[in-house]
């Protein structure tokens, strides 16, 4: 049940970050918990959001960056624009091959558990566009 709450909350987060999205838009507020930024690289994502190193490096553009953290569940969602789905297929490799497993009902989720946190990675990859939301979450 607990996966499926994360996995709701995952899918609500790249929601989120779906609505008004812009790749002009360099807002870096922090309201509400939420920041967002463009122009972002892997490295500079796992510095400001250090369980972000869980996860294998993603190759491709980082756009559209948003963070929050809620009930101590802290999550990063974003796009990587105008590529080819073999960018999704190629990270869903490098997961699987870091120890994540895959969801057998949900394409495109994935969970490890490490030193008490269970992440989650939530991807999906539709008119060229590929969406992600990391998610790392305390277990109890």
């Amino acid at each position: 049940m607990e996966k499926l709450i994360t996995a709701i909350f995952c899918i609500a987060m790249f929601s989120l970050v779906s609505v008004g999205c812009s790749k002009d838009d360099d807002d870096k507020d922090g309201k509400d918990g939420i920041e967002t930024t463009t122009g972002m690289t892997w490295e500079k994502l796992v510095g400001e959001h250090p369980f972000m190193g869980n996860f294998p490096k993603y190759d491709g553009d980082i756009e559209f960056h948003q963070y929050n953290k809620t009930f101590g569940m802290e999550s990063v969602g974003f796009f990587d624009y105008k590529c080819d789905a073999s960018m999704a297929t190629g990270y869903y490799s490098k997961l699987a091959a870091a120890g994540f497993t895959v969801n057998p009902n949900a394409e495109g989720i994935y969970t490890k558990t490490v030193d008490g946190y269970e992440l989650t990675f939530t991807g999906t990859h539709a008119a060229g566009n590929f969406g992600m939301v990391f998610a790392c979450n305390p277990i109890d």
